[in-house]
């Protein structure tokens, strides 16, 4: 049996999380990026509820003596659109980059709004043989 690598685009899309804190009125965007070059990261607001962050991560320089075994880690450019559920303004927005972890913090807008109610939706499943 022969080592299959399967084929990426040019880019990957790292894991995010969003979290908004009612408290200190900020959304929290946490990204993985460990690996990343750190100048090559960038952070753009598209809108107030969007954020685009992307850079790259370097492939490590290996001996070509070798084959890989297992091969899961991506490398190269990656980029990695968010929406976020509130509207937030540019000015004060910081960034963070440590353990592999980008943190952006960025100040809800004094207009946003965020419903307080949720739509609940029944639907059954059903499952159909391959």
């Amino acid at each position: 049996m022969g080592l299959v690598i399967r084929p990426r685009l040019a880019h990957f899309e790292p894991n995010a999380d969003v979290f908004v804190n009612d408290g200190t009125a900020t959304a929290v965007v946490t990204v993985e990026v460990a690996g990343a070059d750190p100048e090559s990261l960038r952070i753009e607001i598209d809108d107030e509820r969007g954020l685009l962050i992307s850079g790259r991560r370097r492939e490590p320089d290996r001996s070509r003596a070798g084959s890989f075994a297992q091969k899961e880690i991506a490398y190269g450019d990656f980029a990695k659109r968010v929406h976020l559920p509130i509207a937030v303004e540019c000015d004060g927005a910081t960034a963070t980059y440590a353990d592999g972890v980008l943190a952006i913090t960025l100040t809800l807008a004094p207009t946003a709004y965020r419903p307080t109610s949720r739509t609940e939706i029944h639907m059954i499943v059903k499952r159909i043989p391959w």
